[in-house]
């Protein structure tokens, strides 16, 4: 029990702290609201379940003893998080009708395979709480649960990003908003490379 609820309190911190997960469905949420951006909450969610399955099978110690395959997905992850920056940082030049659309389940889950937060999660998550010979069904429920911690976390970040995309009514303000958001995305990736 005590390994479950250490399971519980490191997932939910592992996902709440601030990323380029979060700082992304704080855009969406503020950009298109909660609901549009459901799809991204999950697709999160789905992600990182998936990303415990690999680290589980043995990608992680790949990762971990390849580091060629390691620069590869920082590379990958630091482009892709550039781009999403540049486009919020153009988000407060538009009306919101105006701006494309949020990330969609399949995009979200896709992310978090060349996100590295995402994947040293991930590999926290297995080396620490998963038990060392494999279980289908437990392991499986394992992946459910920290899923499940994802999805509350995720649905944070999305319904603050809501909250405030609802009190901002003027482009000024849009605009600074977005050049925090930007600032922050382009921060996590100068973080992947410290």
């Amino acid at each position: 029990m005590h390994t479950f609820v250490g399971l519980l309190a490191f997932a939910f911190a592992g996902s709440v702290s601030p990323g380029p997960n979060n700082t992304l469905l704080w855009a969406s949420g503020m950009r298109f609201g909660f609901r549009p951006t459901a799809p991204h909450v999950i697709g999160t969610a789905l992600g990182i379940g998936g990303l415990l399955v690999a680290a589980a099978a043995g990608v992680g110690a790949l990762l971990a003893e390849v580091p060629s395959a390691e620069v590869v997905l920082k590379v990958v992850g630091s482009v892709y998080l550039l781009v999403i920056a540049y486009l919020v940082l153009g988000g407060g030049e538009i009306t919101r009708a105006d701006v494309s659309r949020p990330l969609s389940l399949a995009q979200a889950a896709g992310f978090q395979f060349v996100n590295p937060k995402a994947w040293v999660f991930a590999i926290a998550v297995v080396g620490t709480f998963f038990p060392a010979e494999v279980h289908v069904i437990r392991d499986g429920l394992l992946t459910c649960v920290v899923a499940l911690v994802v999805v509350v976390s995720s649905s944070i970040w999305a319904a603050g990003g809501t909250w405030l995309g609802r009190r901002i009514e003027d482009e000024r303000t849009l605009r600074v908003v977005n050049l925090v958001l930007a600032s922050l995305i382009v921060a996590s990736v100068v973080l992947i490379w410290v």
